[in-house]
């Protein structure tokens, strides 16, 4: 399911600017590549869009810098949109260590230049996963899921429900906002993908090759607050539930583990202590 954004699409402005700009660059000699993320690889752009432009260097090399910059500025005021270029001497940009929302975007960039195939060879193997990657990230919010939103049987409380007898129900509520990203982490694993951005987590969420069904709607339910009351917790709390429940048997498919097993390897795979079962 692909989902579309609302408003005037202006793609086709921007990446006429964007690819003249880069014709520009690439004449450069000591240009390694150039590549455009953001919305110019996710072929949509609003009046809120800038271009996401990055190059890369073979050489260390400050002079060459400075001119591109100064090519992008000079490109930026002739056209008038905001050109948001990233400049990387090559070498350094291979020891740089990618947080979840870098891999997110560069498993989505459009290389522009690469003509020796070396930005293609990078981005490959800096997105190299191990292999355990996917059913790790499942077990953690699979296992904090249970704790905050969805216990294994119904006599087992849950963090959020304990607010209620504290005494705090912003607390309830909020732990339940929580548990919705927890969700969302754990549909993106299990369909393989990086975690986007905050910004773009939800939207893209939807678009995801496998979701639970009435997801949107599940969705929408759970996170929508009329007030701090026990009966709106009630209601959020029965959302998730239903997603979480629609959920499991996915978590069984990919991981081959139930969510007994699940809790298991979460212990001993990931805080490497002994497993004692539950009584539940």
């Amino acid at each position: 399911m692909t989902v579309k954004l609302k408003g005037e699409s202006q793609i086709w402005k921007l990446r006429r600017v964007a690819e003249g700009l880069a014709s520009k660059i690439a004449s450069r000699k000591g240009v390694t590549g150039i590549v455009f993320i953001g919305g110019l690889a996710r072929g949509f752009a609003d009046k809120f869009s800038d271009l996401d432009i990055i190059v890369f260097l073979g050489r260390r090399d400050e002079q060459l810098r400075t001119r591109i910059y100064r090519l992008g500025l000079d490109e930026e005021r002739r056209c008038g949109i905001d050109i948001d270029l990233e400049i990387h001497f090559l070498e350094d940009f291979r020891r740089w260590r990618w947080n979840e929302a870098d891999k997110w975007e560069f498993s989505r960039a459009k290389i522009a230049f690469d003509p020796e195939g070396e930005i293609k060879k990078l981005f490959r193997e800096k997105l190299r996963l191990p292999k355990d990657f996917w059913i790790k990230r499942i077990a953690v919010c699979a296992e904090y899921l249970k704790w905050y939103s969805c216990p294994p049987t119904e006599n087992v409380g849950t963090i959020a429900e304990a607010w209620i007898e504290r005494g705090d129900l912003v607390a309830a509520h909020y732990c339940l906002n929580y548990a919705i990203d927890l969700l969302l982490r754990l549909t993106f694993a299990l369909n393989k993908e990086y975690l986007p951005a905050p910004k773009w987590r939800m939207f893209h969420s939807y678009s995801l090759r496998w979701l639970p069904e009435n997801y949107k709607k599940l969705i929408r339910e759970a996170m929508k607050s009329k007030d701090f009351s026990v009966r709106d917790l009630s209601r959020r709390l029965k959302a998730i539930r239903e997603m979480w429940r629609e959920t499991v048997p996915k978590i069984e498919e990919e991981t081959g583990l139930t969510l007994d097993l699940i809790s298991k390897y979460y212990v001993e795979k990931i805080l490497r202590q002994t497993w004692i079962p539950s009584r539940h």
